[in-house]
């Protein structure tokens, strides 16, 4: 069974409340919310959640304090963003919790995690790759301690997250990718990012351009559907998305370019807006 678990850590984001309210909608029964003691008020209406104390965990890599990373953009953000993963690590550690699904807290998902648990090796960390060198992490899978203490050794404390994965993916060989488009053939890049497609009963993930697209771009700029990542490889205003709803769930398809429909496990909300996509 799939041990979700989601982060808020150093600012309070209302939208993880959206988040859980979905996962418990899908059926997740091992939700874990890691976050500040002066945050636990805010979950009070949920039940058969586990609320983490950041506090009690020794975060044994002092990232926070070795980071040279941005500290006062958006309070924070740059650092924050690579926090989440060591305290992640020592709570796997500390609690012996393995196969974790770590969603952002702005990435909605749409099927039950159990649907593709079994598709993982589990030798390996997994992540959306949007290009050659730049990852997301926007959904993660993460088998146990072992293997992401390998992969957290090697993290390089002057990048931030979108960097640290693509390098450490070369260097060890433990991070493989979830694929953000059916397997294509066009380009080195267009085979990397599609990578394992068929490993995951027709799923593709989104790391960040589906959402964008859809939903719109990040909440300071214009609100507007069709936004078009400039970086990512795969160019998503070539193909149309669908809804549908089945077992009273609203879900999100792609349709290719020889109309067959795709189905999409996740979106990444850049607006926070989660509320419009469930």
């Amino acid at each position: 069974m799939a041990n979700i678990v989601l982060t808020c850590i150093g600012n309070f984001q209302e939208y993880i409340k959206t988040n859980i309210i979905q996962l418990q909608k899908l059926g997740h029964k091992n939700i874990f919310i890691l976050t500040n003691n002066i945050f636990f008020n805010e979950f009070n209406n949920f039940k058969n959640i586990t609320l983490i104390d950041i506090d009690t965990l020794n975060e044994s890599y002092h990232f926070y304090s070795n980071s040279n990373l941005d500290k006062s953009f958006r309070n924070g953000f740059w650092t924050l963003t690579s926090l989440r993963f060591f305290y992640i690590y020592e709570f796997m550690k500390v609690y012996n919790i393995n196969d974790v699904i770590h969603l952002e807290n702005d990435v909605l998902i749409y099927y039950n995690c159990d649907c593709i648990i079994n598709c993982f090796d589990k030798s390996y960390m997994y992540v959306p790759f949007d290009t050659l060198t730049r990852n997301i992490s926007s959904i993660m899978y993460i088998p146990d301690s072992d293997i992401f203490k390998k992969i957290l050794d090697n993290y390089n404390y002057n990048l931030n997250d979108m960097a640290n994965f693509s390098i450490i993916k070369q260097q060890t060989g433990l991070i493989r990718n979830l694929p953000i488009f059916p397997t294509n053939n066009t380009t080195e890049e267009h085979m990397f990012v599609t990578q394992n497609f068929n490993c995951f009963n027709g799923f593709i993930f989104d790391a960040a351009a589906m959402g964008q697209y859809i939903a719109g771009g990040d909440s300071g700029e214009i609100e507007t559907s069709g936004f078009i990542n400039e970086t990512c490889v795969i160019k998503y205003n070539n193909y149309q998305f669908v809804w549908e709803i089945t077992d009273d769930i609203k879900r999100p398809f792609l349709i290719t370019t020889e109309n067959s429909k795709i189905p999409i496990f996740n979106l990444h909300i850049h607006r926070k807006n989660l509320e419009k996509y469930i």
